[in-house]
């Protein structure tokens, strides 16, 4: 009994006091993976395989145009000339991907402010993709079902891929660089005894192709080539016969540092 008949109580500390917040920060952390891992599982069940093939790039790349363009996958998926990652690139080959990254934005951003004049024209710039690989850019229409640029098994082009090409040929015109035209199929056979097959198809179109890009305005001794690539390189190869495999495209050459001429040997 203390002074006065006051009980005095005193407090023990059990060693549980405060600790700070540290803990607060942890669970603030873990809060917000969780979040990003839902999302992350969210965006991978709401979109097709054709939209996580370009979200795969663009995570792996980082590399995306200026400015926000009309259409569907326009990405730029850079090729790393086989470099192991971190290892820097020669001065000429980083050169070689800063021509092609900016002819890439460059023509995105030709092609986006004519999509905001032409609805018709914003309509078909929904599927398509530019892309910038070790020898040029790479502009590609890529069919979606219903039948948007081609019919099956037809080698006619429809109008809003007429449209496209027409709208691209003056660009390509201006630009002067050689280009290469590219036509693809699905993977669907035909029937037994045709005298068509993927790669006639996949040939006319393409050819169908330069002849509407001439009559625009590319001159003829700018094509480099027209290629068949039947259903050889297919978009969607977990589903063979997609509409998404059916595709028109037309790259713009631009030669890499190994392939600039030699000086000829001393004789």
């Amino acid at each position: 009994m203390a002074d006065g008949g006051r009980r005095v109580i005193k407090k023990v500390d059990g060693g549980h006091g405060h600790h700070g917040g540290a803990w607060k920060v942890a669970y603030a952390d873990f809060v917000t993976a969780m979040m990003a891992l839902f999302m992350v599982l969210w965006l991978l069940a709401s979109t097709d395989d054709a939209a996580r093939k370009e979200i795969s790039k663009y995570f792996r790349t980082g590399v995306m145009p200026d400015g926000e363009m009309a259409m569907k996958a326009a990405q730029f998926a850079p090729s790393l000339f086989g470099e192991e990652e971190g290892t820097p690139a020669p001065d000429d080959a980083k050169l070689a991907l800063d021509e092609r990254a900016e002819t890439a934005k460059s023509m995105s951003k030709k092609l986006g402010e004519l999509a905001k004049q032409d609805a018709e024209l914003a309509n078909v710039m929904k599927s398509v993709r530019i892309e910038i690989q070790p020898d040029g850019v790479l502009i590609e229409a890529v069919d979606q079902d219903g039948g948007l640029l081609f019919d099956s098994a037809s080698a006619e082009l429809k109008h809003p891929l007429e449209h496209f090409l027409e709208a691209l040929a003056p660009i390509l015109a201006k630009d002067g660089r050689r280009i290469e035209i590219h036509g693809h199929t699905d993977a669907r056979p035909f029937a037994a005894g045709s005298r068509m097959t993927n790669w006639e198809l996949s040939y006319h179109r393409a050819a169908a192709s330069r002849d509407i890009l001439t009559k625009a305005g590319v001159q003829e001794g700018n094509i480099d080539g027209v290629h068949a690539r039947g259903s050889a390189h297919l978009f969607m190869p977990d589903n063979p016969l997609a509409a998404q495999n059916r595709r028109l495209s037309v790259k713009l050459l631009i030669a890499k540092p190994a392939d600039t001429a030699a000086e000829p040997p001393s004789k």
